[in-house]
């Protein structure tokens, strides 16, 4: 129940974000009937419209696998997509082979991998995991893993909790990595990764150096349910 509860929650945000990102923004009229168009209202979805392209193309994709059991959806994968080849670029990955390591992920760590996606540049500050608002590195994984149903631990320590952990040449695109307090989200192809950095800074893209690599553990939160049955 607590999957379907935290499915059905995801539907109406993703839902809410997509309806947002065809508002407009609104202008205010003085009292005395001229426009005030220099003291403009934003429109709830305003925060949403200013997000980097990257992450405006995850939540439209996001919006519809929130939808659907099927991720073979074809007007789905066409949006999908457009949110690899974007990142591709960004990271000068090969699209084809982040497409493909997409592809082959589950349902939910694509959700997982969308919904990270969508808090690009968003600040951080620890102990939050206000989406849109302010983020630090667990909590972006929590926002992320929670929007693809799996009821996730809130601290990074047990975000790589043993009882979760695969083999580095498991990992798939949306699971977790990370060493000590900190963790990232594989995007599924070399050393790819989304996290939120120390330091009062904001929700990035990393490329993971190979001397990291070789430190940290990976874990696969859809094994969560192993051992809370």
């Amino acid at each position: 129940m607590k999957r379907v509860g935290t499915f059905l929650r995801g539907v109406a945000v993703t839902g809410l974000l997509s309806a947002f990102l065809s508002v407009g923004p609104a202008s205010a009229v003085s009292n005395t009937g001229k426009d005030a168009s220099s003291r403009s209202m934003q429109m709830p979805g305003e925060r949403i419209r200013q997000r980097p392209q990257i992450s405006i193309n995850a939540i439209h994709a996001l919006s519809l696998i929130m939808r659907t059991e099927n991720k073979e959806d074809p007007t789905y994968l066409v949006s999908r997509r457009v949110v690899s080849d974007g990142v591709a670029t960004r990271l000068s990955l090969d699209p084809t082979e982040l497409n493909r390591a997409w592809s082959r992920a589950p349902r939910d760590h694509q959700i997982a991998v969308l919904s990270a996606l969508t808090q690009l540049d968003v600040p951080y500050l620890e102990g939050k995991e206000d989406s849109y608002v302010k983020m630090d590195c667990s909590g972006l994984m929590w926002f992320a893993w929670r929007t693809a149903g799996v009821d996730m631990p809130r601290q990074a320590v047990s975000q790589l909790d043993r009882r979760m952990r695969v083999d580095r040449e498991d990992a798939i695109a949306g699971d977790i990595t990370g060493e000590g307090t900190h963790v990232q989200i594989y995007l599924g192809t070399g050393l790819a990764m989304i996290h939120a950095p120390f330091g009062g800074k904001f929700v990035k893209f990393k490329i993971m150096s190979a001397e990291q690599a070789a430190r940290v553990v990976w874990t696969n939160p859809s094994n969560i349910a192993t051992f809370r049955l």
